[in-house]
C-alpha cells in the first residue's frame, strides 16, 4: 500500500488586517499566488469570483465569525464595509507540488461558518502574535494551522471535476510535477502513447490550451508565490529558478497571463 505523500508546506505567513469603514481589494486580473484562510473579526465583505472570460460568479458574503476560503490562482474583487471598522486575520500558504492540497483540488471560493467563534479567534491571534518567532513558537504556530486545516478540508466545496482522457492526464500530471524542467512535446506524446501531432491537437481539446501554455501557467502561479515571498530580489533571479530561457520571455509570459509585468504584481498583490 502506497502512503500518502506527507504534506510539505512551501510557504506559509499570518497577516492581520485593518480598515476603517470600507475597503475594496480587486484581484480581477491578479490571480492569488496562494492559498488563503481568512477569519473575520469585524466587519463584512462581499466577494465576488471573476473568471478568465471576464464573466463573474456568484458573490460570497462574509461577516464576523465567518471564515473565507480563497483557492490558488483566484481571481475576485472583494468589497468590505464596517462599522466602524474592518479586521481580519489570514493564513496565506502553499504546499510544494505533489504534497498536500494544490490547484488540481478545483476548490471554490467559499465561505465557512464555524460555531466556536471565540475558540478559532484564539487561534487565528496566536498565530499571528506568534508567527515569526522562535523554532518552537513557529512549530506550534504550524501545528495550530495543520489542525485547523485538517478540520476544515471534509467540509471544502469543489467545482466539478474535469475529466481528462486518461492518456491526456498523465501528460497533465507530468508536467504539474516537472514545469521547471525542459519538457518536449515528443516525450510527452511517448508517454501517452500518441503520435506527436496528434497529441498536440488532443491536449488542447482535452486541456483548453496547449502543452506549453499549461506548463507557463503553472510556472506563473509559482512565480506569483516568489515575487511577493520569495528570497528572489530581481526578476531575473525568479525567471532562472523557474526554468524559463530568458527574463525577457519570462515577463512576456507573466503579462499575457496575469495582465501585469511581474513589477506591476509584486506592488499590486498583498493581501486577501
Amino acid at each position: 500500500m502506497n502512503a500518502y505523500p506527507m504534506p510539505t508546506v512551501d510557504f506559509f505567513t499570518v497577516s492581520r488586517y485593518e480598515y476603517e469603514t470600507s475597503a475594496v481589494c480587486d484581484f480581477s486580473d491578479c490571480p492569488r499566488p496562494h492559498f488563503c484562510m481568512g477569519l473575520i473579526l469585524e466587519g463584512t465583505a462581499n466577494f465576488t469570483p471573476v473568471y478568465a472570460s471576464r464573466e463573474t460568479g456568484a458573490p460570497v458574503t462574509v461577516s464576523r465569525g465567518d471564515i473565507i476560503f480563497v483557492p490558488i490562482t483566484s481571481r475576485y474583487i472583494s468589497k468590505w464595509t464596517g462599522t466602524p471598522r474592518i479586521r481580519y486575520v489570514s493564513y496565506h500558504f502553499t504546499f510544494a507540488p505533489g504534497t498536500g492540497i494544490s490547484e488540481s483540488n478545483n476548490f471554490t471560493l467559499q465561505k465557512i461558518t464555524p460555531q466556536d467563534f471565540e475558540a478559532l479567534r484564539a487561534v487565528f491571534e496566536y498565530a499571528h502574535a506568534h508567527y515569526g518567532n522562535g523554532l518552537s513558537e513557529q512549530l506550534q504556530v504550524l501545528s495550530t494551522f495543520y489542525a485547523l486545516l485538517s478540520r476544515l478540508l471534509p467540509s471544502l466545496s469543489h467545482a466539478p471535476e474535469r475529466k481528462y482522457d486518461e492518456r491526456i492526464r498523465r501528460a497533465v500530471d507530468y508536467i504539474r510535477l516537472h514545469s521547471e524542467e525542459d519538457i518536449s512535446i515528443p516525450t510527452l506524446a511517448t508517454m501517452c502513447n500518441i503520435s506527436t501531432s496528434h497529441f498536440y491537437t488532443k491536449f488542447k481539446e482535452e486541456v483548453g490550451m496547449t502543452p506549453v501554455d499549461y506548463k507557463n501557467s503553472i510556472l506563473v502561479s509559482r512565480a506569483t508565490t516568489l515575487l511577493l515571498h520569495g528570497d528572489f530580489d530581481s526578476i531575473e533571479a525568479i525567471s532562472d529558478a523557474l526554468g524559463f530561457a530568458s527574463a525577457t520571455y519570462f515577463r512576456r509570459v507573466f503579462k499575457k497571463i496575469t495582465g501585469k509585468s511581474p513589477s506591476e504584481y509584486r506592488k499590486t498583490a498583498a493581501e486577501l
